[in-house]
């Protein structure tokens, strides 16, 4: 049964994902066609300030999520009823304070922008924009952390890929109106507000959530362990564009935002492949079934380090050629950025491969013992990134980003690999050397048999299927090589999954 909803999951979440990737390419170009450069500069970086709210929910959704799977496990309503009435009365406090926040930083970053935008224009901006995030905390969040505990994270997906289409026709629509920027994104946060609304009614509805519980103090009181965890996190995500903001300009800002985009479009890929699993071994975690879980974790990484080398290969390959075809007739800014495309490709795969580590380090509940681990790489973040910033632009934050990335991965499977599976780090060093070896031939000999000065997007997906046949043959020559038993059972479990259902 684990199997069998981790693969449902797994395939809807990997629609949602291509259906935002494909959306996410859309929009944003049609902004850029549009507005220009500046106008999707200033909208990307005041989504990634309002993203600050991430530090005041700082650990609950990680301890809600890990104190459910035992109550889920048993079928226990009373407990799973505490747990929800605890997360969303936090989450209540959080959107109120939200409010606040909107305020002040509505005021602050529209005479910070003034230099480019009136400050009327830039305050009504932000709280437009906020709309959707606030709907979110009020609304879905508890309950998305709920159905991701009990493997349900396919319904959560089919709600987006509705959402996410209708969005992007919305906008579309209105742009070829001719309306300006703050209808456009008026009417995305009206539409995404239908997400939270939707995963409240059918998780209270499918749970038979209690009202009249006792709400679980402890739960909050070990929230605390987890802050490092989603300080480190909202660093890594929103450190690059508040230093470019900051020491350079929105110019430079929309140039990384057509990068990061492609990051983020990626990770999610990847993440829809993988993410049903992590409350599989949640379960598996909860029933003490530590030799089978061990087992399984084996393949699971296999999985994620196969995916990883497979895409970020053919990403290091084609990035600059997206980004150039991409932006093609926008002349404000220089969009082609080879050095910077390779460093942030590989902080998004350091970033990827560090999931199977940091699940379980979840499902064991081990937020106290790793988070220091989390402040390290927050600290090396902002260092790194203020220092380089000045110099070398864009390269200096996103090398600020692989550093990070590389230190908390490293410690995320050190700490797995000693105190909850036990087992030999040889087992990831030899996964790190194998995954970099493959995108390292497969830029070798991808910019060697690829043109890539493609001026069409015929020419672009030739060269991207030619990178993807290479890293293909090389992470299945490399995985049956060195893993063939866990291949093997990769196989068994799906084609046994198959047949059940």
């Amino acid at each position: 049964m684990r199997t069998k909803k981790a693969l449902i999951n797994t395939i809807s979440g990997l629609l949602y994902e291509l259906v935002a990737v494909i959306c996410g390419l859309i929009l944003p170009r049609l902004i850029l066609a549009h507005f220009g450069s500046r106008y999707n500069g200033i909208t990307s970086s005041i989504a990634q300030f309002l993203s600050c709210i991430a530090l005041m929910k700082a650990g609950i959704g990680g301890v809600s999520r890990a104190a459910l799977y035992q109550p889920l496990a048993d079928g226990d309503r009373q407990k799973i009823s505490s747990i929800v009435k605890t997360t969303q009365q936090f989450m209540n406090k959080i959107a109120y304070l939200f409010v606040g926040f909107i305020v002040i930083f509505s005021v602050v970053y529209s005479f910070f922008m003034s230099k480019d935008f009136s400050p009327i224009f830039t305050a009504t901006l932000v709280v437009i924009i906020s709309i959707s995030t606030f709907g979110e905390y009020f609304f879905g969040i508890t309950y998305e952390i709920l159905l991701g505990a009990d493997q349900m994270l396919c319904v959560f997906s089919w709600i987006r890929i509705f959402t996410t289409i209708l969005n992007t026709i919305v906008a579309a629509i209105l742009i070829s109106m001719d309306c300006g920027i703050h209808a456009v994104k008026l009417g995305s946060a009206l539409v995404f507000l239908i997400n939270p609304l939707f995963i409240r009614w059918y998780a209270r509805r499918k749970y038979k959530i209690i009202d009249n519980v006792e709400a679980d103090n402890k739960l909050l009181s070990q929230r605390w362990d987890a802050v490092g965890h989603e300080v480190a996190n909202f660093v890594n995500t929103n450190t690059d564009i508040m230093v470019l903001t900051i020491f350079a300009n929105v110019l430079e800002v929309s140039v990384y935002t057509v990068y990061h985009t492609v990051i983020v479009g990626v990770r999610k890929v990847i993440t829809s492949f993988i993410n049903g699993f992590g409350a599989a071994f949640g379960n598996m975690y909860a029933k003490k079934e530590m030799e089978l879980m061990e087992k399984n974790f084996r393949v699971y990484e296999l999985i994620v380090f196969s995916l990883v080398s497979i895409i970020y290969s053919i990403t290091t390959v084609m990035f600059v050629p997206y980004a150039v075809l991409y932006t093609k007739g926008v002349t404000d800014v220089e969009y082609a950025r080879p050095l910077f495309a390779i460093v942030i490709s590989l902080a998004g795969a350091f970033s990827c491969i560090r999931i199977p580590y940091q699940n379980l380090v979840t499902v064991a509940g081990h937020f106290k013992q790793t988070r220091n681990g989390a402040f390290m790489e927050a600290i090396l973040n902002i260092v790194i990134s203020v220092l380089m910033v000045i110099k070398f632009g864009l390269v200096g934050v996103a090398v600020g980003t692989l550093v990070a990335n590389i230190f908390r991965t490293i410690q995320y499977a050190v700490y797995m690999s000693r105190n909850v599976l036990k087992r030999s780090l040889w087992l990831f060093a030899k996964h790190i050397i194998i995954m970099l070896s493959i995108i390292a031939v497969t830029n070798v000999v991808g910019r060697t048999v690829i043109n890539l000065n493609c001026d069409s997007v015929g020419k672009w997906v030739i060269g991207a299927l030619i990178a993807g046949c290479i890293s293909l043959s090389l992470t299945v020559i490399t995985d049956l090589a060195f893993y063939y038993a866990d291949v093997k059972r990769f196989f068994g479990k799906l084609l046994n999954s198959v047949k059940r259902k």
